[in-house]
């Protein structure tokens, strides 16, 4: 049925906040759980203890205060103080330790969410679309402040609804059936608002990760810097504001319609409690002016009565707990899918290497590639990227990947480096599997990151173990060609390479391609055995991106190498060369052997050349032609 079901989806809720919570500290936690419940007596005290006070002050005032009614009254009067007194210390205690408690809760969804999103031996589960909603829908919950502001909310709930527990406890000492009329009432109001709330909630899930998302994007190209130059150039700027208001607009309307079908179950439901609690009320009263209770009790049942009020909705206070609890199941759930995306991994081999240590350093040396019957398969796609695909690099050989856009050249490299999975085939670096030679291999990317860190970290991210040894760092940026970047930082190696930063230096594309390719060279230091340059030059000239491979080759020659380029004139020094056509290896051997079978290297080739021949004949200053013409 439908309420045991919100039941089970409520229990499974709860106790991913718990569990969430209870990582910050368990003495903590506990302390957090408890004083709801401390919270929820003292007012509770204050109903009977009012009650009793009101009870004893006319005999007090007929036989004064040294009767024995007047000193019940100034006991319940002292009760009553104390329980007021007592009352603002839980509620000081309360806030005090829910504030500080929320902050470790949102350094722990923080540190789950990272976690989950990293604990992938790859990267294919972070490309999933649903995969990436629910990031998105998480990342929403954590703007809005939900993480931080958990704990507190959460308590302000329990500790209001286990008041109105206690009004119906009180309940039970005037009729049996009276708190169970007040509770039906209260019941069918409670449902109808909580059905709009979780529909609200399941529509901003929904909207979170789809429409709402878009909005978001909109407005991150109007407010941040990537876009800012072409927004600006191409006059974006209203285009991009309609977007983004268009965009919210869709997406909130959908929220506001789903709410507005559920107002009519919350007018009902609400005209059925105002009938619960005439029916109650009314035989208060009539009981009372028959004498058939006291006035202690009558005034504390009256308050009872209105205490029930904390037995339904409780406005912001239970939005937010919805809001909390569906928060920390997401962010459960997200570790759940995504904790079991590296079966390759076993005994305990470093998914998330820091880079190799000291003693991987020790066993630094090439390494030998195996791919056999490698198949890959694009979510969505219905032919396969890879296809039975075979590739042997001995130990120490320069291999270079050339093919036609689109053919599965970065798709091999990826598997290489354990990002994606294969669907068929084997693929082992000495004798392991990808993840678990990762800390063996260094690459360069065509989109490596520039990171808004110091020179420093961008360099020291090949090897965080040789981070802080500056003579390292020194020899791989000079090995890049990059020893005069160095000399114009204005802090040296903790110049952070970004505009927006004091001393803050953005660098130029030739630039930060020597910065990468010194990363890629403080892997080596650090143990790297095979190491891949994945077009990380295309935006280089010609001669510029022959003389950077030529370096590499000639650094990396005692090391396993593969190079990646549709520059054909740029890898031909390499001691191998393979093309990727049809998910397969269809051609293999050196530049020369290549050209001399004259199949599609050749052809690729010579195509090229004639290209930048004829660009040569237009311009004869023309760097870029000449080179090419000449290592034609």
């Amino acid at each position: 049925m439908q309420w045991f079901e919100n039941a089970k989806q409520g229990i499974r809720r709860s106790r991913a906040f718990i569990a969430l919570l209870s990582r910050g500290g368990r003495w903590q936690t506990a302390i957090v759980c408890a004083l709801p419940l401390l919270r929820s007596l003292v007012p509770t005290a204050i109903i009977i203890t009012t009650g009793v006070l009101v009870d004893s002050v006319p005999e007090a005032i007929a036989n004064g205060l040294e009767s024995p009614a007047g000193q019940q009254a100034l006991q319940a009067l002292a009760a009553v103080a104390i329980a007021f007194l007592l009352h603002g210390l839980l509620e000081a205690l309360s806030m005090y330790t829910a504030r500080a408690a929320g902050t470790r809760y949102a350094i722990t969804v923080h540190d789950a969410v990272a976690a989950a999103a990293l604990s992938p031996g790859g990267i294919a589960a972070l490309e999933d679309p649903d995969i990436a909603a629910e990031f998105a829908t998480v990342e929403e919950y954590d703007r809005a402040g939900t993480y931080r502001n958990a704990v507190f909310q959460l308590g302000q709930f329990v500790s209001q609804r286990l008041q109105g527990i206690a009004a119906f406890v009180i309940l039970l000492g005037f009729h049996w059936w009276a708190p169970f009329v007040l509770l039906l009432g209260w019941r069918l109001v409670n449902r109808s608002v909580v059905q709009w709330v979780e529909k609200g909630i399941a529509l901003g899930h929904l909207m979170s990760g789809t429409g709402l998302r878009r909005a978001q994007y909109y407005r991150s190209l109007a407010v941040e810097a990537p876009a800012a130059k072409e927004v600006r150039i191409f006059g974006l700027g209203d285009w991009i504001v309609d977007q983004y208001a268009d965009a919210w607009r869709t997406a909130m309307s959908e929220i506001w319609q789903g709410r507005k079908a559920s107002l009519p179950g919350v007018a009902l439901s609400a005209t059925a409690l105002a009938a619960a609690h005439g029916i109650v009320v009314g035989y208060l009263g009539w009981t009372a002016l028959r004498g058939e209770v006291s006035l202690a009790e009558l005034v504390i049942f009256g308050q009872a009565v209105l205490a029930t009020i904390l037995l339904g909705p409780l406005g912001d206070f239970q939005w937010q707990a919805g809001r909390i609890l569906a928060a920390a199941d997401k962010v459960v759930e997200l570790e759940d899918k995504l904790s079991g995306h590296h079966p390759a991994l076993e005994a305990g081999p470093r998914l998330l290497t820091a880079g190799a240590s000291q003693a991987d350093s020790e066993r630094a040396g090439p390494v030998t590639v195996r791919l056999e019957g490698v198949g890959f398969t694009y979510r969505g796609r219905p032919k396969p990227t890879l296809d039975g695909l075979d590739l042997t690099i001995p130990a120490g050989q320069s291999l270079a990947i050339v093919g036609e856009n689109g053919v599965g050249k970065t798709t091999l490299i990826k598997l290489l480096c354990g990002l994606y999975e294969s669907d068929a085939g084997t693929i082992e670096i000495d004798q392991a599997s990808p993840l678990q030679a990762r800390h063996r291999i260094g690459v360069i990317f065509q989109d490596f990151v520039r990171y808004e860190l110091s020179l420093r970290a961008n360099v020291g991210f090949g090897n965080l173990h040789l981070a802080k040894d500056t003579d390292q760092l020194e020899e791989a940026l000079r090995d890049a060609g990059g020893e005069k970047l160095l000399a114009t930082l204005p802090a040296g190696w903790d110049t952070v390479l970004a505009r927006g930063y004091e001393n803050g230096v953005d660098l130029s594309g030739g630039q930060w391609q020597k910065v990468a390719l010194a990363r890629a060279f403080t892997a080596i230091r650090g143990g790297a055995g095979l190491l891949i340059l994945d077009e990380p030059t295309a935006n280089l000239d010609v001669r510029a991106e022959s003389e950077l491979f030529n370096r590499f080759l000639e650094i990396t020659k005692d090391l396993t190498t593969i190079l990646v380029s549709h520059r054909l004139s740029s890898v031909r020094h390499a001691d191998r060369i393979v093309v990727v056509a049809d998910g397969r290896i269809v051609e293999d051997g050196s530049h020369d052997e290549l050209m001399r079978l004259g199949g599609r290297y050749a052809t690729m080739y010579t195509l090229q050349a004639e290209r930048f021949a004829a660009t040569e004949g237009r311009d004869e200053k023309s760097d870029d032609a000449s080179e090419v013409h000449r290592v034609a």
